[in-house]
């Protein structure tokens, strides 16, 4: 069976998400991929921070995290490691514009979980500042329906 990746929350700003392995493998999270219903894909590079994780395996299991083919997490899950790192103020940036491929080091399961915040490649469509009664939640920018609308044409 793949590693499999299940989506627990997917905001503006971030994406928690629960991984499992069952055998040594890889499987990869798509930063591009990580847009909200509430979203739009801008011009700008995807670029994802890690906040928070936490891993749990069985004995002599092995977790590596990489990015851009290194890594920049690696633990024994049977120790049960966590890390809060916006509550020390120093999110994980490296290699942050590069997808996330966790490695199951061992036929073991593990499991874990990734909280990531987005900080560029994503514009919101919800934008009730900016426009009111104008905002248009299905798109990025004012109705184009309503009268007195400034995106109206």
């Amino acid at each position: 069976m793949p590693m499999v990746f299940t989506t627990l929350k997917n905001t503006n700003q971030e994406t928690v998400i629960h991984f499992q392995s069952s055998a040594a493998e890889s499987g990869t999270i798509t930063i591009a991929n990580l847009t909200a219903t509430s979203q739009a894909r801008n011009a700008a590079t995807p670029t994802v921070n890690i906040v928070k994780w936490q891993v749990t395996g069985e004995l002599a299991s092995k977790i590596n995290i990489l990015r851009n083919s290194k890594i920049v997490i690696s633990c024994a899950p049977e120790n049960a490691p966590y890390a809060e790192l916006n509550a020390w103020g120093i999110p994980l940036t490296n290699d942050n514009t590069s997808d996330i491929v966790i490695t199951n080091g061992a036929a073991k399961d593990v499991t874990g979980i990734l909280v990531l915040r987005k900080v560029a490649g994503w514009d919101t469509k919800v934008e009730d500042a900016t426009y009111g009664a104008y905002d248009d939640p299905t798109r990025v920018g004012a109705s184009t329906t309503l009268s007195g609308s400034p995106d109206k044409v």
